[in-house]
């Protein structure tokens, strides 16, 4: 992911700093990730970050995981499914995020409903109605030009529970496939960028990865096709700073 360094660098060398006073303006947070993992590449450091403060940051799971190993007999969908939770919610325990303070939705994997769909409706009106407990102030969901189908569905899900929000949230992208993008510098959409320094925990990133057994190690052998993370993903876990895009 050499062009994605080169746009990180590019980026954070002109983004404004997301320091202590900014984090508790956005605060609470939800992070609504398209599949367990991706809250520890694209969102690690901040939910670190935020659990150390006390902002108790809450986390969404899109989907159930489960095409990540195609037609296993021996990892069924019911046992993947159940297994990836188990490995989301150990992942936000390194991050400091406890079980009550995640949902998952269930969508399948690889297979999201398109925008306006009633089951994405059902799933706006479902997070509407979790967010009246806590109140956030913003919601942090895939860059909406990433090259995941799933990733762009939470895009597309976060932009409406935000237009749908009594309260008003504040729309934060963060990135994963799209540092391979090669318009990410040129079209990225966003009216501010903000860095968030976190090189304290890149240990927490890297064991709340390693969490994610079945991503990130040939823990399924007889599937079809597998999912393995690649090296430049697995990577992110290594960057002292994390970069978002807010739209407003």
């Amino acid at each position: 992911m050499a062009a994605g360094h080169l746009a990180w660098l590019a980026l954070k060398a002109h983004a404004r700093p997301l320091d202590e006073k900014q984090l508790r303006a956005l605060s609470p947070i939800v992070v609504l990730s398209p599949h367990p993992d991706d809250e520890t590449l694209g969102c690690g450091g901040l939910l670190a970050t935020a659990s150390r403060l006390g902002l108790r940051p809450r986390v969404v799971f899109l989907t159930d995981g489960t095409a990540s190993h195609a037609t296993s007999k021996t990892w069924p969908k019911s046992r993947l499914a159940h297994v990836r939770k188990l490995e989301a919610l150990a992942a936000l325990d390194e991050l400091g995020v406890s079980a009550a303070q995640s949902l998952f939705l269930d969508w399948p994997d690889a297979a999201p409903y398109p925008d306006g769909h009633p089951s994405q409706l059902a799933s706006a009106l479902n997070l509407l109605k979790w967010f009246e407990a806590f109140r956030p102030k913003s919601l942090w969901a895939p860059w909406p030009k990433e090259a995941h189908c799933d990733h762009q569905a939470a895009s597309d899900l976060a932009d409406r529970v935000r237009c749908a929000s009594p309260d008003g949230l504040r729309r934060m992208d963060f990135i994963v496939w799209g540092w391979r993008s090669e318009t990410l510098l040129s079209g990225h959409g966003a009216d501010v960028v903000w860095a968030l320094p976190c090189e304290e925990h890149v240990a927490r990133r890297r064991r709340a990865l390693a969490q994610h057994q079945t991503q990130v190690s040939k823990t399924v052998i007889d599937a079809e096709w597998s999912f393995l993370m690649p090296d430049d993903l697995a990577a992110l876990t290594d960057r002292p700073i994390e970069i978002f895009l807010e739209r407003r």
